[in-house]
């Protein structure tokens, strides 16, 4: 019994003394760690509030430029007083609502006169040329320069003013503000709630107190004040401790466009209060659980007398069990933790560094639209490919992240076969081209037509198989292979196979092609960009479509990736020679039906749209009446009658669904057959609109034997009339076309899909065209004018305009873009609007500017 006595004084001792130790340890590395967060919270603090002022500066100095610019251009030109003062007047009001109530007006000394944009009359014996502001603009020499605060003449407030001397020595140009905005941020800037700030200029005056009585003091008139100005001039950006009205006080100072100096004085001993709080309920807490090991161990100690060994023993297996089964819970749970945890930064991320690098691209855009230096052009394309290559890396961070949070769903839908593969040859033969790789095309010329699935994920996985085939592949080719593996209860299994005679992938680096974040010989790959995800994203993609990826290679000779698919065959008509169909553009089937008398009314808010059906209407003979809006549509059927309404879904005011329910509830529709007109060929997209009194719909784009099939199931056979072959007598010769065609598709267009929209008309595929880049410009202003105001509604509609007519001349990724807005728009998901609008617009603008140019 001594024996165990003895141990178990020994065990509590040696217990106390390592928690006594840890406890050290913790408190140490809390403080630390405490002290350091605190720190560089309050640096980035005072660097964010430094930026906000700055940005509001810069934007006042940003519109005199420009208003000085134009005042320059204009006296340089001959503009009269008059016109000058009219033109300063306009800016005042029209720059009023960018700086509210802060905002004073534009005005200046041209010719020597003194001009005014708010109308202001100085009072007699008032000389402009004496004044703080004109003397700081001569003495600048042209330069934007910031005044410091002074009181103005004309309202008696403290404001500071943004001056530009002209290119005609003694013309200056000034802007007012108020210190009214600085003055919220400093009344609003505290750390942690703690504490108060203040600003400074050079010669130590107070330009913004929460005291607002100090403002315009010198802070350096008090011994303390001067101490603490000193101290701060000479850090500049960082912080200090020091003693400020008698506290011990931590102080975060940072410069505000190297004129005025942002300080933010904390009192240190409630900044550092919870990290105290924490440190002191640490040790409680060891104290607390030592004190309980001391009961446990006493009472083991009296409960191991009473038992014999072999309770013991048995006690020590079954604690054993119970430990390691516990153990392996909390295993379970932290691992659980840290891979939702690490989930949700990546989404979190890649959202926040989407929206820079969105306009990164954006601005580059204009750069290489706008500027005619070939070294800078030089320049913008590598950013832009730099850009785009960051920005798909960061997609597919974004997709992982949602397959790994079981919110990535397919959404199955009608599609092309041959425009699906267009599309992905579109997308990585100028990747193939710029490395001098062969881009071998091999497509089964008896594969169904169209096909029922979701198009843009198997879309995502061959396309990150033959961006890898491009990347790891310095020589020779890459192959894409589509092979039909036969049908079987209306579903079509085909192979897709993608070829390449790359570097190869040793057998032991197998396993890491399917672990996330990691990359097949890190070291001789460094160089080829990527972040180890592509071949992750897209097993998983093919588990959700019950397939998977065999892999096949030869170390130095080449891989072939490959998997299988069963799809639903929507059109068992087969896809043809491929070869062809990238020859030659298709002009269509021959229509079989003319109805030149029949009645037909379209209506579509797009004006594309209704010159797309109007085209498409002659084949039949056919010479609609078009109109733009459900209000209108309802007029029409006030004084006519019509066989068939072509009527679109998605209108602004008014939509289609609640169009045709007044033309019922008026008894206005007689015999008509109404037609849905729509691009959501979705799940149950016919359901919808049956269920909604339509008699059938036709999707967008629309393709001439669809439109055939409606016009031959719907218009009386009094109007209409079959034959073998109905001529067109508007075609077009292909030849008068042939450089336009090749121009289209030189720019990335799936030319193919246009002229199929088209009605195997090209002439009139390059007039919508045409009317399609010319409506870039309106578009992208409404569509960013909704955006601003959040009129999702409104954003929805011409977002899906956008959509339709992009798929309608064969720009299928401009045309992916809008879905994916008009989806978000759809569930109000603001965030993932404002992070891909600006994409949208940049991509249809370019590509706007290249049909035209």
């Amino acid at each position: 019994m001594r024996n165990n006595r003895k141990t178990l004084v020994i065990t509590l001792s040696a217990t106390f003394i390592l928690m006594a130790l840890l406890v050290v340890y913790t408190t140490r590395m809390i403080y630390n760690t405490s002290y350091s967060y605190i720190h560089e919270l309050g640096d980035d603090k005072t660097s964010a509030i430094s930026a906000d002022l700055e940005n509001y500066l810069e934007n006042a100095k940003s519109v005199l430029w420009v208003a000085a610019d134009t005042v320059d251009h204009m006296v340089a030109n001959g503009a009269t007083d008059e016109e000058i003062v009219d033109y300063i007047t306009r800016e005042s009001a029209n720059t009023e609502q960018q700086f509210d109530e802060s905002y004073t007006g534009l005005y200046g000394v041209i010719r020597g006169n003194y001009v005014d944009g708010v109308g202001w009359v100085p009072p007699e014996g008032y000389d402009p040329t004496a004044r703080d502001w004109y003397k700081t603009a001569v003495e600048a020499g042209g330069e934007t320069v910031i005044v410091s605060p002074y009181v103005d003449a004309q309202t008696g407030n403290v404001i500071i003013s943004i001056v530009k001397m002209l290119s005609d020595y003694g013309n200056v140009l000034s802007l007012d503000l108020t210190l009214s905005g600085v003055q919220d941020i400093i009344e609003k800037t505290q750390l942690n709630g703690n504490g108060y700030s203040f600003i400074l200029n050079n010669d130590g005056m107070v330009i913004a107190h929460p005291d607002r009585s100090l403002n315009g003091s010198f802070f350096d008139d008090t011994e303390e004040g001067k101490a603490l100005f000193d101290k701060a001039i000479s850090v500049g950006k960082g912080n200090f401790n020091m003693n400020v009205d008698g506290e011990d006080c931590t102080v975060f100072v940072d410069e505000v466009m190297s004129q005025w100096h942002l300080v933010i004085v904390t009192n240190t001993g409630v900044l550092f209060k919870a990290p105290r709080n924490i440190m002191f309920i640490s040790a409680l807490i060891n104290l607390c659980v030592f004190a309980l090991i001391a009961v446990f161990y006493f009472l083991g100690d009296r409960y191991e007398q009473k038992m014999n060994k072999r309770i013991d023993e048995m006690k020590e297996i079954e604690q054993k069990k119970d430990y390691e089964a516990k153990l392996l819970m909390l295993e379970k749970s932290a691992a659980d933790s840290a891979n939702k945890a690490k989930s949700d930064f990546l989404a979190d991320m890649s959202h926040e560094i989407r929206t820079p690098i969105n306009a990164v691209l954006g601005m580059n855009e204009m750069i290489l639209h706008e500027s005619d230096d070939e070294q800078i052009l030089d320049y913008a394309s590598s950013i832009k490919s730099a850009g785009n290559t960051l920005l798909s890396i960061i997609n597919n961070i974004l997709d992982f992240s949602k397959i790994e949070d079981g919110k990535m769903n397919l959404v199955p839908v009608e599609f092309s076969t041959a425009e699906l593969i267009s599309g992905l040859v579109n997308s990585i033969s100028e990747r193939a081209r710029t490395k001098n790789l062969e881009l071998i095309v091999e497509v089964d010329d008896t594969i169904p037509s169209k096909l029922f699935g979701d198009d843009v994920r198997i879309s995502q996985i061959i396309m990150n198989l033959l961006t890898n085939a491009v990347k790891y592949t310095e020589k020779g080719s890459v192959t894409l292979s589509v092979r039909n593996k036969g049908a079987e209860d209306g579903n079509v299994s085909l192979r897709f196979d993608v070829a390449d005679t790359g570097i190869g992938i040793r057998k032991e680096d197998f396993d890491k092609l399917f672990k996330s974040f990691e990359r097949v010989e890190e070291k001789r790959n460094r160089h080829i960009e990527g972040t180890g995800l592509g071949i992750s994203i897209v097993t998983r993609l093919l588990a959700m479509m019950d397939s998977k990826l065999d892999i096949k290679s030869e170390y130095g000779k080449g891989s072939t990736f490959g998997f299988d698919l069963s799809l639903k065959v929507v059109d068992s008509d087969p896809v043809g020679n491929y070869d062809d169909r990238k020859k030659t553009v298709s002009r269509g089937d021959e229509v079989s039906l003319s109805a030149p008398s029949a009645r037909i009314l379209v209506t579509d808010d797009n004006a594309m749209n209704l010159k797309v059906a109007g085209n498409l209407m002659k084949f039949f003979d056919i010479k609609p009446i078009t109109c733009s809006s459900g209000r209108t549509t309802i007029d029409m059927f006030r004084n006519n009658s019509f066989d068939i309404l072509f009527l679109d879904h998605m209108m602004p005011q008014m939509d289609g669904i609640e169009t045709l329910k007044i033309l019922k509830s008026e008894g206005l529709l007689g015999d008509t057959r109404v037609i849905a007109l729509t691009a959501n060929a979705v799940v149950g997209a016919r359901e919808q609109y049956l269920n909604a009194g339509f008699d059938d719909y036709l999707s967008k784009p629309i393709m001439l034997g669809d439109l055939e099939r409606i016009l031959k199931t719907y218009l009386p056979e009094s109007v209409v009339s079959v034959s073998e072959s109905v001529q067109n007598d508007d075609s077009a010769d292909a030849s008068d076309t042939e450089l336009t065609i090749g121009k289209a598709e030189s720019i990335g267009l799936n030319v193919s899909a246009g002229v199929e929209f088209s009605g195997g008309d090209e002439e009139f595929y390059l007039e919508i065209l045409t009317d399609y880049a010319n409506d870039a410009e309106e578009k992208c202003n409404a569509l960013s004018k909704y955006m601003k105001a959040k009129d999702w509604k409104n954003y929805k509609i011409l977002v899906h305009s956008i959509k339709s007519a992009s798929k309608t001349v064969g720009a299928s990724y401009i045309s992916e873009e809008a879905r994916k807005l008009e989806e978000a728009s759809a569930r109000e998901d603001e965030e993932y609007v404002v992070a891909n609008h600006n994409a949208l617009i940049s991509d249809y603008r370019t590509l706007a500017g290249r049909i035209l140019g």
